[in-house]
């Protein structure tokens, strides 16, 4: 009989066997770590090859996006050379070292291929195999992709500031039809668009730097994007022309009509507040009306702006004039389509205090051909021109839709800066 006894794993004996084999200098041991050593540095390297494809793809990726907003904003003739040329700035160049630059408009994948104002840039590069050749058939191909929107617009609607709580807002049952044109609102506020009750607007896009709240409805055509970029000011760099050395002109009275182009400059100064009432008719024309000091109001009146601009400022940097048209009034404006003030029909002074409301609620007589343009103030509007064939921008601080309004941007040729929002990249 053959009787195997347990073994006790604390006996003398079986440590002395332990240290025997940690002592043998046999070769066995070193095999066997050589072994797990050149897996372990396979391993290594390995990962230092797919390190270095990761690293590919992140400078292949923001080769594509740089190239994608370079064709968008490049317009529609070469914005594939554009695109190209960028891509080769960041090193790669199409059809080199096995590189492939495809820019599509519109995209021919994913949710844009249908959108003319996307453009879709694709970059791919077969990446060389080091130890991955060894279970890997063909070299790996990487592949990126960027969809940019053309600058979406033009906007009729730019709200500037740029930490308004609600930089745009619209309220009750208002419902505002921004025909072919945008809306772009540059508060960084959670809600700078507030649309509030059962207001509604209809536009062709909405930028918002920063997000929409309120109850309303908002209807696009071609995106409502949130998180944009801030749009620039078309008119930062109109200036008010020299006034102070003119002489103050006496007020128009009911049924004058003042032609500023008979006097030196173009330019006729008042030093005190415009307000019609009572069924008044006034004209002015050709040329800019400053109201130094003054404010506008026009109530149950008939106010025409025949190729002038109306500028609200204060040569003494106090008391700048407001603008208070009210339901009643009939307001025929057209800015001049040349000159320092082309395209504004209304100009308030950059200096005026912010926060101050100026009321343009005349409804549907109220008919502007152009800007209304008041940088720091908010504008408070109702009615507007009227669809087919308006030209009509807001540009202010803040606006506040207070009735239902049709605005459009039929501006050609009439002097009227374009307002187009910063191309944005969408996938």
């Amino acid at each position: 009989m053959l009787r195997v006894a347990e073994v006790d794993r604390s006996s003398p004996l079986l440590l002395t066997l332990c240290r025997r084999l940690a002592a043998d200098r046999g070769g066995a041991s070193a095999v066997i770590v050589g072994l797990a050593i050149t897996v372990l540095l396979g391993l290594a390297g390995l990962g230092t090859e797919g390190a270095s494809w990761y690293v590919s793809k992140r400078t292949m990726q923001g080769a594509a996006d740089a190239a994608a907003y370079g064709a968008a904003l490049a317009g529609t003739v070469n914005y594939v050379t554009e695109a190209k040329a960028i891509a080769a700035s960041h090193g790669f160049v199409d059809q080199t070292a096995g590189v492939s630059v495809a820019v599509n408009n519109p995209p021919l994948s994913g949710n844009y291929t249908n959108n003319s104002s996307a453009v879709e840039v694709v970059i791919q590069q077969p990446q060389a195999r080091l130890l991955s050749n060894f279970y890997l058939a063909n070299d790996p191909t990487i592949a990126t992709r960027a969809v940019v929107l053309r600058g979406v617009g033009p906007d009729c609607v730019l709200a500037l500031n740029g930490t308004a709580s609600a930089d745009a807002f619209v309220n009750g049952t208002t419902d505002v039809n921004l025909i072919k044109c945008g809306l772009a609102v540059n508060s960084n506020s959670a809600s700078a668009l507030d649309i509030v009750g059962s207001a509604q607007i209809n536009a062709d896009s909405a930028s918002v730097v920063g997000g929409i709240s309120g109850n309303g409805t908002l209807t696009t055509v071609n995106g409502t994007f949130t998180g944009a970029a801030a749009v620039p000011d078309p008119y930062a760099n109109v200036q008010i022309p020299d006034y102070q050395s003119l002489p103050c002109t006496a007020l128009p009275v009911n049924g004058q009509t003042i032609d500023a182009s008979q006097v030196a400059g173009g330019i006729v100064r008042f030093c005190a507040s415009l307000s019609l009432t009572g069924h008044e008719t006034i004209t002015l024309e050709n040329g800019i009306f400053i109201l130094d000091g003054g404010s506008l109001s026009v109530n149950n009146s008939t106010l025409n702006l025949i190729n002038a601009t109306i500028v609200l400022t204060s040569s003494n940097g106090s008391n700048y004039g407001t603008v208070s048209i009210h339901g009643g009034a009939t307001i025929n404006a057209t800015a001049p389509t040349t000159g320092p003030m082309a395209g504004i029909a209304f100009y308030q002074d950059r200096n005026a205090p912010a926060g101050t409301n100026n009321d343009f609620s005349g409804g549907t007589t109220q008919n502007i051909q152009g800007a209304i343009y008041f940088p720091s103030e908010i504008v408070d509007f109702a009615g507007g021109t009227q669809t087919g064939s308006g030209c009509l921008q807001i540009v202010a601080g803040e606006v506040d839709f207070k009735g239902n309004a049709n605005l459009e941007s039929n501006c050609t040729g009439k002097g009227v800066k374009t307002i187009s929002s910063p191309p944005k990249q969408v996938e």
